[in-house]
């Protein structure tokens, strides 16, 4: 059975947090977010994004305000948030490997949205045994 069928989602969990995450970043760099906003950010169609924003609603993972302002919502924030700290983690590695920047923040990306939370985890569990820093804070 197709899972859109079983649950209604279009878009899965790892998508929703890359959305999630694109949100708080930009909310960091300008009063207000909208779904044309996020999607200059990605590089995906505004009809994809719209369809994200109707599924993270739904969710209660964000909301829309007035002039079609994006608002996360406190789980919305926190998943956000957690998406931020993958990317920069594996971006830091990468740098700190000798990988060039702009590289860096696209293969951290591209990580980030096939690894899952759990395989983060375990993978940032295992390289702290190792010495390797487990977060952007312990790498400064």
């Amino acid at each position: 059975m197709d899972r859109r069928e079983n649950t209604g989602r279009v878009i899965g969990d790892a998508t929703l947090d890359r959305y999630l995450a694109a949100i708080l970043s930009l909310g960091r760099q300008r009063a207000i977010v909208r779904s044309v906003d996020v999607a200059n950010h990605l590089g995906y169609s505004k009809a994809c994004v719209c369809v994200a924003v109707k599924q993270m609603i739904n969710e209660a993972l964000v909301r829309v305000e007035r002039h079609g302002a994006l608002v996360l919502s406190e789980d919305g924030e926190r998943r956000a948030r957690a998406q931020l700290e993958r990317c920069d983690y594996f971006r830091g590695l990468l740098l700190d490997s000798g990988v060039e920047a702009k590289a860096a923040r696209q293969e951290a990306d591209a990580i980030t949205r096939v690894l899952s939370g759990r395989s983060y985890e375990a993978l940032r569990r295992y390289l702290g045994s190792l010495g390797v820093p487990s977060s952007q804070t312990d790498m400064k």
